[in-house]
């Protein structure tokens, strides 16, 4: 009989590593959902890239997004501060996503 239970990726419950990297990445995805939801609209290409040592890297789908980012830098510091488990971060670093333009 086959396990159903990974049939259903949203079931599925890895061990290990593996199951650390799983938590991390849905932690993660749920930083990025809330911090897009609370972006203006100026702001809509923006993406959560990483958080790491208290500084997070958002990722702008063009540069026109990367400019009036950088312009708003202390306004995106406050908004990442607001989000439950983010409260830690100090410096925001703007990124051009290289792959979506051309």
């Amino acid at each position: 009989m086959q396990d159903k239970s990974k049939q259903n990726p949203g079931n599925f419950n890895p061990t290990g590593n593996l199951g650390l990297l799983f938590n991390k990445a849905k932690l993660h995805n749920r930083y990025n959902e809330e911090l897009i939801k609370e972006l203006p609209p100026e702001l809509s290409g923006l993406s959560l890239g990483l958080v790491e040592n208290q500084k997070a890297f958002l990722v702008a789908k063009n540069p026109s997004v990367a400019y009036r980012a950088n312009k708003q830098k202390s306004k995106l510091l406050s908004i990442l501060k607001k989000i439950n488990g983010l409260s830690e971060v100090k410096s925001v670093s703007i990124k051009v996503d290289e792959k979506n333009t051309s």
